[in-house]
Order: C-alpha cells, then sequence, then structure tokens
C-alpha cells in the first residue's frame, strides 16, 4: 500500500486496509442467506449490519458477497484505536487513497496535515471527504467495518459514522460487523429503509447446511441424524461446528449432550479450553510452549518483536508454518511480517501463561513489547504497552516528553481513551498524566476539567515544575472565563501566570506559549479590565502564531483582541480585526470551536451596535453549523439568549425580551453561573421595570448585584452599575440611579472603555431629565451624543425607545447634534420630527414589496386603495431625487395631453384629494408630511425601501473595493432583505419609475454577482446558489447570474440541478420570442464559458 502522503505520520496497524485471507473453496457458499438479505444488483441496500457471536462466519459471509457482486469495496480493520474519530477518518482517507486508483482529498489532507482537527471539526472533515468522493465515484463502492465492536469510549466515532451514512453520496454503501449491538442509531438506519440487518439467528447454519459444511469443505461423511444432533448441540454456531469435528460427528466429549438441558446459543468457553489444550497446544512442540505463552500477552505479533520475546531463532519461519497448518494463527500483511492469534486460542494460552509467570514476569512482556514499539515511535501502542505492564512513571516521562506534540499531531482522542481507563486514585499520583488528561477533556467535555487542572497545579507547585504549572494555571484561566464565569477567582492567578510566562518564556514550545499569552490576555480582558496588559500578551501571541504561519492558532488570538477592542469601544479597531476573522474563518485549517468563538464575538458586535437583522442571521448561522450539545457546555448559549434579549428591549419589545430571559435560564447548563445568572438577572430587572412591575424590578437588580460581586470583572461591573441605575431611574428611585451611574462611569473610565461611557452618560442624562427636568439633562446628553457621533455608534446596550425618543427630541429641540439626533431618530425608531421640533412617526413607502403606504407599523394603503393617478403621483414623488419634483414634470408625465391650464386644474385636485385621503391617518398636520414649496411637490418625514437598499448595496460595494468582506456581506444581507420579491414596475407605469426600477434591477444583479462570486471563492457554494436563485427571479435571462449559477452548481455536483437551470434558461429565452437555434446557441455559449 502506498503512504507517500505526508499526513501518513499516523502509524497504520499492519492488518487495518487487508481484506481477510479467505479461501472461498474452503467455505460453505451461503446461498440461499447471500439472496435473502442482501442486496441485489441494483445495490438498493444503504447499509447492511452484521451482529453475531464469535466465529458465526460474519466476516466469511460478507467476503462472499463482495465476491459475487465483483462490486469495488474497501476493507477497514476496526481497531481499539478508532475510538479517535480523527484517527478514524485518517485511516479511511489513508485506505481511499491507496485503493481507489487516482482519489485524494486534498483540503481534508491539509488539515490532518496542520493537526488542527477537534471533536467540532469531524462533520466538516468528513464532508470534504465525501464531496471529493461524490466527484470520483462512477460505480458503487462499499465500505466494509469489520470488528466495530473494538470501539470502546466511542461516541464521537459513532456520531462520524451516523454522519458519513447520513451525508454520503448514494454510490457508497456501508457494511458493518460487529460482535456486540451496533450504536449506529442514524436516521437511515432507524427508518429500516435500505437497511440489511443480520444476527446470530440469521448466520446459525440450518440442518443441511451442516450436512453441505461437511461434506464439500471437511470432506467428512455424516448422516442426516448426526447433522440434526450438531444442529440441535451447537445451535448452528460455526466455530462450534468446526470444532466438532475433531472427532467426528459431535461424539467427543468436548461436544457431549449435557441431559440436563438443551447447550445455549453461546460458545461452550470450558469445552473450547479443553479443545485447545489437547488438539491445538498439544500438537505444538513442548520447546515452543513457553515462548508461545508469552506471545499470547501480544495482540500484534511482529516477526522481530516475537523473536526477542520468544527467543526462538526462527520464529517467523514457525510463525508461517503454524499460519498454513491451520494453529488458529492469522498473518496480517501479505510479507507475514505480523501474525495475530485467533481470540479463542489466545485466550487459553493467556490463562496457561498466568498461571506459569508471576505477575512481573508478565509486566515485563509488556516493558519489552512497549521499548519495541517507542524505538519505532509508535508512542500511542507504547503507552498501552505500558499501562498493561502497569509502569505509570513511564507513562508519565513519556507524556511529559511528548504529550504536547501528540495533541498537535491530532491524537488527543486516542490519549484520551487510554487516560480513561485508568481509574482517578492512579492517575491523580502522576502529574504529567493528569494534566494530559484534563487538557484532553477541554474540547470534549470543558466542564470536567477544573479538578484536574487546580490539583495538578498543586502537585506542580510542590515538585516546581513551572512548565506544568504554567498550561495548568492558563487552563484554569481559560476555565473561568469560557465555563464557570468566576472571574474574581480567575483573577487571583494573573500574576503567578505572568511571572511564569515572562520567567519560562525562552524554553517554553511555540503552542505553549501562545495558548498562555492568549489566555493571559484574556484574563486581563475579562477579569480585570486591564487593556494595554491585554493587548501587550494578545499580540506576543499573534506575532509569534502569525510568525509560524498557524492559521488555528492565529484565529484563536483574534478571537481575544477582536473583544479587546469591543470593550474598548474602539469600533475601527475592532472592524479591522473582524476583517482579519473574516478571511480566517473560511480557512480550513481553522478549528471548528474556533469559528465558533469567531462567531459569538460577531454576535457580541452585532448586538452592542444594534444590527438586529445581521444578529439573526449570524445567530442561525451558528445553529446550523455548531453541535448544540457543545455550546450549551460553554458560555456561548445564554449569551445568545442576552443579546437577543437586548435586541428586543431595544426595538421596543420588552415582554418578548423577558420571555428569553427566562428561556436562557431554564434551557441551558452554565446559566446558572453567578456569571451568566447575573446578567440574565439584570436585563430581567430592566424588563420589569420598563413593564411596571417596580417591586420585582429593584428585587431582581438587587440578586444581580449579588452575584456580580461575587463573580466579578471590571467591565461587568461597570455595565452592572449601569443597568442598576437604569432600572433605578424607572422606578423613580433616583438618588441610587445617579450614585450607580455615576459609579458605572467612573469604572468605564478607568478601563477606559467608551461604549460604557456612552452608555452611562446617555443614562445619566435620563435619570436626570426624568428627576429634574431638560435642562439637567442637557450636559451628559450632548456630552454622550458627541462621542456617539465621533467613534461610529449609533446604539449601546440599554437603549430602548422611550428613553430615547425623549432625549433625541430634546437634543433636537435643543440644537444638541442635531442632525445626527435626528438620523438616529429616523433610523432607529422610525422618527421624524416637525417644525417645531416634536417627534412625528415617518410615513413608510414600500416598493420593493407589495406597493404600500404605512405608519407605525399599520397599513393605511394598498395599491388597489387608490387610483390610478394618485398611485402614479406618489410613484413620481417617492421616486424623485430627495422626494422633490417639479409640479410641471407630474403634470407633463400624468397628462401629457392637455394644455398647462387644464394640467393644472388637474393636478391641484388629484394633489387635494390625495392630501384628503391621507391626512385623517396621520398624527398631524398634512404638511408635516406633504407640501408644496414654490411649484415644487415635497415629501418629508418619510422612510422608502428601495432608498434603504440603495443606501446599504452601494455601501455594501464600497467595501468590496477596500477588501472588507464581512462589512460587505453584511451590507447585503440587508440590502437584499429589502426587496420582498416585488419591484416597482408591478404597481407603477411611467418612464420616471421604470428608470428608477431600472436602477433597483441593475443593482440587485451587480450585489448578487459580487457577492455569489466572493462566497464561491471561499467555498460557500450552498449560500452563493441561494442567493443567485432568489436575484434570478428579477430576470430570468440575466445571462451573468445563470453562468455563474450554472457553474455552482457543477461545483457542487449537483449536474441534475445543472441540466434542470440550462432547460428553464432555455424555456425562458422561447418564451421571450427566442428561436429554438437561437435558445441553443445560448446554452452552447453558457456551457462553453464555464468549461473554459
Amino acid at each position: 500500500m502506498k503512504q507517500d502522503e505526508s499526513f501518513a505520520k499516523y502509524v497504520v496497524p499492519s492488518n487495518k486496509f487487508y481484506p481477510p485471507h479467505i479461501d472461498h473453496s474452503q467455505s460453505l457458499l451461503r446461498s440461499d442467506l447471500l439472496k435473502t438479505k442482501f442486496p441485489d444488483d441494483r445495490h438498493n441496500k444503504k447499509v447492511i449490519i452484521v451482529e453475531a457471536q464469535a466465529g458465526q462466519g460474519k466476516t466469511t459471509l460478507v467476503s462472499q458477497f463482495l465476491e459475487l457482486s465483483k462490486t469495488t469495496s474497501i476493507w477497514y480493520q476496526v481497531g481499539p484505536e478508532d475510538s479517535d474519530p480523527v484517527l478514524l477518518l485518517s485511516f479511511l482517507l489513508l485506505n481511499l487513497n491507496a485503493n481507489l486508483p487516482g482519489f485524494q482529498s486534498q483540503k481534508l489532507s491539509n488539515i490532518l496535515n496542520a493537526g488542527c482537527v477537534g471533536p467540532l471539526d469531524l462533520t466538516r472533515c468528513a464532508n470534504f471527504l465525501l464531496h471529493d468522493l461524490d466527484n470520483h465515484l462512477k460505480e458503487d463502492l462499499y465500505l466494509v467495518f469489520d470488528d466495530l465492536h473494538l470501539i470502546e469510549f466511542g461516541t464521537l466515532t459513532i456520531r462520524l459514522l451516523e454522519h458519513l451514512i447520513e451525508t454520503s453520496p448514494p454510490r457508497v454503501h456501508f457494511i458493518f460487523m460487529s460482535r456486540h449491538p451496533v450504536e449506529i442509531k442514524s436516521k437511515t438506519v432507524r427508518n429500516g429503509v435500505g437497511v440489511s440487518y443480520l444476527n446470530t439467528k440469521d448466520l446459525a447454519l440450518n440442518n443441511h447446511e451442516i450436512e453441505d459444511l461437511y461434506h464439500t469443505v471437511l470432506k467428512q461423511e455424516i448422516s442426516k441424524h448426526d447433522a440434526i444432533q450438531i444442529r440441535r448441540i451447537t445451535s448452528g454456531w460455526i466455530m462450534g461446528i468446526i470444532l466438532a469435528s475433531h472427532p467426528m460427528s459431535g461424539r467427543s466429549r468436548y461436544w457431549r449432550d449435557d441431559s440436563t438441558a438443551v447447550l445455549s446459543t453461546l460458545p461452550q468457553t470450558g469445552h473450547l479450553l479443553d479443545y485447545f489444550q489437547d488438539e491445538i497446544f498439544g500438537a505444538i512442540p513442548e520447546k515452543l510452549h513457553t515462548p508461545f505463552l508469552k506471545l499470547s500477552f501480544l495482540q500484534e505479533i511482529p516477526v522481530d518483536l516475537a523473536a526477542e520475546i520468544a527467543e526462538v531463532d526462527n520464529i517467523g519461519q514457525v510463525l508461517s508454518s503454524m499460519t498454513r497448518e491451520n494453529y488458529f494463527l492469522y498473518s496480517l500483511d501479505d510479507r507475514r511480517h505480523v501474525f495475530r492469534l485467533h481470540h479463542f486460542f489466545q485466550e487459553f494460552l493467556q490463562q496457561r501463561a498466568s498461571d506459569q509467570f508471576s505477575a512481573e514476569d508478565i509486566a515485563n512482556i509488556f516493558r519489552q513489547e512497549a521499548r519495541y514499539y517507542l524505538d519505532r515511535n509508535l508512542t500511542e501502542k507504547a503507552l498501552t504497552c505500558y499501562k498493561n505492564a502497569g509502569d505509570f512513571r513511564t507513562m508519565e516521562r513519556i507524556l511529559k516528553d511528548q504529550g504536547i506534540s501528540l495533541l498537535a499531531k491530532n491524537r488527543t482522542f486516542t490519549i484520551l481513551t487510554l487516560l480513561r481507563s485508568l481509574p482517578e486514585e492512579i492517575l491523580f499520583q502522576y502529574n504529567w498524566l493528569t494534566l494530559l488528561a484534563g487538557l484532553l477533556r477541554v474540547d470534549i467535555a470543558p466542564q470536567t476539567t477544573l479538578p484536574f487542572f487546580t490539583r495538578v497545579r498543586d502537585r506542580f507547585v510542590k515538585t516546581g515544575e513551572e512548565a506544568g504549572e504554567l498550561i495548568a494555571l492558563s487552563k484554569i484561566i481559560y476555565y473561568h472565563f469560557v465555563i464557570s464565569g468566576q472571574y474574581t477567582r480567575g483573577s487571583e492567578i494573573l500574576p503567578r501566570t505572568r511571572e511564569l510566562l515572562e520567567k519560562n518564556k525562552d524554553t517554553l514550545p511555540m503552542p505553549i506559549l501562545v495558548m498562555a499569552a492568549r489566555n493571559l490576555a484574556a484574563g486581563y480582558c475579562f477579569f480585570n479590565g486591564e487593556m494595554d496588559k491585554a493587548r501587550f500578551y494578545i499580540e506576543k501571541a499573534s506575532i509569534l502564531a502569525t510568525r509560524h504561519d498557524i492559521r488555528n492558532l492565529i484565529a484563536s488570538t483574534k478571537f481575544i483582541q477582536g473583544y479587546i477592542e469591543l470593550f474598548s469601544g474602539n469600533r475601527a479597531k475592532y472592524l479591522r480585526e473582524a476583517e482579519i476573522c473574516f478571511s480566517l474563518f473560511n480557512d480550513p485549517l481553522v478549528s471548528e470551536s474556533n469559528r465558533l468563538c469567531l462567531r459569538l464575538k460577531d454576535l457580541c458586535y452585532l448586538s452592542m451596535v444594534g444590527e438586529h437583522q445581521n444578529f439573526n442571521i449570524q445567530q442561525l448561522a451558528l445553529q446550523q453549523s455548531i453541535d448544540q450539545t457543545v455550546v450549551n457546555q460553554t458560555v456561548a448559549a445564554p449569551c445568545l439568549f442576552l443579546w437577543s434579549a437586548s435586541n428586543s428591549f431595544s426595538l421596543g419589545q420588552p415582554r418578548h425580551a423577558l420571555e428569553l430571559l427566562e428561556t436562557a435560564l431554564t434551557t441551558t447548563s452554565t446559566a446558572g453561573t453567578d456569571h451568566i445568572h447575573s446578567q440574565i438577572l439584570q436585563w430581567q430587572a430592566f424588563g420589569l421595570a420598563i413593564t411596571g412591575y417596580s417591586d420585582d424590578a429593584i428585587d431582581r437588580i438587587a440578586q444581580s448585584k449579588r452575584l456580580r460581586d461575587n463573580a466579578g470583572g471590571l467591565f461587568y461591573l461597570a455595565f452592572h452599575s449601569i443597568m442598576a441605575g437604569a432600572v433605578y431611574t424607572r422606578v423613580k428611585r433616583y438618588d441610587q440611579a445617579l450614585e450607580s451611574l455615576e459609579r458605572g462611569l467612573a469604572i468605564a473610565q478607568t478601563i477606559p472603555s467608551t461604549y460604557l461611557i456612552i452608555c452611562a452618560l446617555l443614562n445619566l442624562s435620563h435619570c436626570r431629565y426624568e428627576a429634574a427636568g431638560a435642562e439637567a439633562a442637557v450636559e451628559f446628553l450632548g456630552t454622550g451624543l458627541g462621542l456617539m457621533k465621533v467613534n461610529g455608534y449609533t446604539h449601546f446596550w440599554s437603549w430602548e425607545p422611550a428613553m430615547m425618543t425623549k432625549l433625541l427630541t430634546l437634543a433636537v429641540k435643543c440644537n444638541i447634534e442635531k442632525s445626527f439626533a435626528q438620523a438616529l431618530a429616523r433610523d432607529r425608531l422610525h422618527l421624524g420630527f416637525s417644525d417645531d421640533g416634536d417627534p412625528v412617526p415617518l410615513l413608510k413607502f414600500s416598493l420593493m414589496d407589495r406597493f404600500e403606504v404605512s405608519l407605525s407599523g399599520k397599513i393605511l394603503f394598498r395599491a388597489r386603495d387608490l387610483t390610478y393617478f394618485q398611485r402614479e403621483m406618489l410613484g413620481l414623488l417617492v421616486t424623485a431625487k430627495g422626494q422633490r419634483i417639479a409640479q410641471d414634470k407630474i403634470q407633463l408625465e400624468l397628462w401629457p395631453e392637455r394644455s398647462p391650464e387644464n394640467a393644472r386644474k388637474s393636478f391641484d385636485t388629484l394633489l387635494a384629494r390625495l392630501r384628503k385621503l391621507i391626512a385623517p391617518h396621520l398624527p398631524t398636520s398634512i404638511k408635516d408630511y406633504l407640501f408644496i414649496q414654490k411649484g415644487i411637490l415635497c415629501l418629508t418625514n418619510y422612510e422608502i425601501d428601495a432608498l434603504q437598499f440603495f443606501d446599504k448595496a452601494t455601501t455594501g460595494l464600497s467595501h468590496c473595493k477596500n477588501g472588507d468582506w464581512w462589512q460587505a456581506h453584511s451590507a447585503f444581507h440587508t440590502a437584499v432583505s429589502c426587496w420582498k420579491d416585488a419591484m416597482p414596475e408591478d404597481t407603477f407605469h411611467s418612464e420616471q419609475i421604470l428608470a428608477f426600477n431600472d436602477r433597483l434591477s441593475h443593482l440587485l444583479i451587480e450585489i448578487g454577482l459580487t457577492w455569489a462570486n466572493n462566497l464561491m471563492q471561499s467555498g460557500s457554494y450552498k449560500e452563493a446558489i441561494s442567493i443567485l436563485e432568489r436575484i434570478l427571479q428579477i430576470d430570468s435571462l440575466e445571462e451573468s447570474l445563470t453562468i455563474l449559477l450554472y457553474k455552482l452548481h457543477l461545483l457542487n455536483n449537483n449536474y441534475l440541478k445543472a441540466r434542470e437551470l440550462l432547460e428553464r434558461y432555455r424555456k425562458a429565452l422561447i418564451k421571450a420570442l427566442y428561436t429554438e437555434t437561437e435558445a441553443d446557441s445560448f446554452i452552447d455559449k453558457i456551457v462553453r464559458s464555464v468549461k473554459s
């Protein structure tokens, strides 16, 4: 087998990819079983499961099926090492590379080579493999997994196999063989459609088959009566029947019929051991007895190791000879360099050896085996041998020297499986075993890790092992940051961590340096709010990771860098970090756990700045891409509810926000921590105060304070004080409110956090407004709005419409950042202002949906409610530049055949009737919305979806030119959301409006092409296809969109969809009056352009 791939550093067991050596001439052909239980030539079974006891002929039966069907198959011999799903995936790829000519999966190879596969990455990695397999296969393929029962602690491996079954191409089929019930519960297996299941009873030989076996294979004559007797005694167990032929017909004492009961279907171990003693072991030369007893402790018997242990010079020849003579010994490779004892015979030999050898003698055999594997860099096998020997001290020495490098090579699950098998009373006696056991659980069961790190940290202090102590401290920081939220406790260990890092920075391995510096930076940011120190250490970590170009480590540092800028309120710097992260997000070498962190960082930002729609889109993307079980073990799950609740408060939906907060308390496991519970309580208090439940609000904010004081975290202490002030303001406890807000402002200034300062200032302004009137609020209002404007903020946590309506109205009336205040009111509150400065709701016009005129969410008019001329006048006005149009132009557009005087009369009549129609629905004078000024018809205090589309689309394209793709995608999402599958041309008919319609269409097509191309380059084919399919609804003849969509279907291996697209395009051309020949020419052009 070729193994030239660089990721072939994974050491492959000798028999991993070799199908069993079965002589079909010496096997009974199970014709009836093959016809009734196995698929026919149509390969109509997705999964075949064979569950049967040992010696029941599972392997022979499957081998017969594959031989007769002449179908390509890949044999995978499952072993205990496959409890590590990364190894299973790696070995499977090696197997496919070796046995499918021309097959390769380059992306998966690169990821495995980089050593950055965690539990959250398995699905993504499997998808790369399946995608490439789908591209490669031209015929059906069977993946055979033999001895599936050997997987231990295999939850993640089983989950990987389930994913492979559910998402594999139709040409891929699976055969699973196991002695125990298969744990796989995928939808396909549960439904039973396309599944064939065989058990011990199915594989048992019937009377007729027993006769055939003796006559055709064993070349012995038995009677029907003998066959019935053997069937009754053995229950059709094939191994028992074979043994019963020594001596013939089951009359040997090994298979005597106990008169008390019919033998069970299980193997009779006592009889077997007698058989091996008399028939097998007795036939081996006596001088080889002791050597074979020693070799029985080896799971695999390499010839050179056997020579060393058995001390027999020609042991290779002996083993080969015994294999040929069927001494229950098997060769595991073609060159007969590695052998294995049949497990029944091995069990017999081990029992004999245990009687003959002392425990120390047996331990020395395992040590000898371990040294053999260690000399060949087979570290995991060596560790297993030392564990079998009970030599935990040597295990610790090896893991101290090689543990970190093994983790970097994706050996996480292999080592974890080994350490899990050790009782805790043994594990906790050894520092590096304990440390590694904790490290290995970080991505799998993070909530369980603290005892490992705290215990081993104390032991490292006693032994003076500073490197070990630094790693433990770093992970304790991580635990308090991600899991417990005990920021006060985390803060206590920062000085010692910093001391150890500075002292040992020149001797530590690079990954440890990056991890320690990153976690130290996280501690200074989240625990202490010391942003200068946080920046110092995260820059160290980032520079080191970038210098070595390890994308996964770079991503882990960018997460912390982003949060430092978020908490500092430096929006411009955050956006620069966000763009770097966006490019990393599409990098296959970035692990899914780091992608989760990057998504959370962005969601936090979107909530802080009030981009509610993009928040919802990104939250949905996170939920679809990450296993919710893992998310629920971290602070991520309740944070999503907290941020969603903040969004709802901002949108004036306090009751919905309170429902979200209640759900957060009951559905996420980390919501009970002081850190998260405090935040839930403070937001609940805020909502209760808004909705009039003052006593409950006071109670919740008091509870929140106790928890926050216990949890700590400077940023969160500051924000809690601000929220407390906001609550006390609304329950009219103004002195307490001012005290809390001033405390929050002071803490925010020490961080310093521009964002929190803005929160504090605006809430202080609101408190003073309620307590002492408008004049008392002006100073804080001016400073707060000024900071918002300078720093590019249009929103902050605790923004809610009632407060902001008062403050922005005051700002407009007092000429405090007036233009900025008007823009905030328009964009956030959907309010304009009258000439007197009073707030008025905006009149909304929908052009990219069914035409509607609405106010404060209430629909006033639809197209059918207006006359033709009323619709056209409104259409001309809302599509005019600045929503101002000369009445002469309207007259010419609507009444081109009339004289100017008659047209003027018609205009006056039409406008009067339109004003009369609209006026009763308005809260103020019609002049605050629609008026004539010097012959110009003007619209004011309005919002128009098409103008919002233009704004966001052009903003997005501008970001594209600057290479700011994360911001571009956000803008495009907002722009496209304005379009509800209708256009102005569906309602209006004037030339001006049709030209406006064309501008909308062209811009929509431009952002579609730009956006989809970028998504295609990043491998996000499905999202790109979804966007193009939607935009093609505008113009099904748009060639550039069609070409790109056709290309994407091909890249996504969906040739059926590609053909359907071309046929749909052809029909559209014919409908547009193109000839058949012209249509075919256009189709050929599309196909040629993609091929070129």
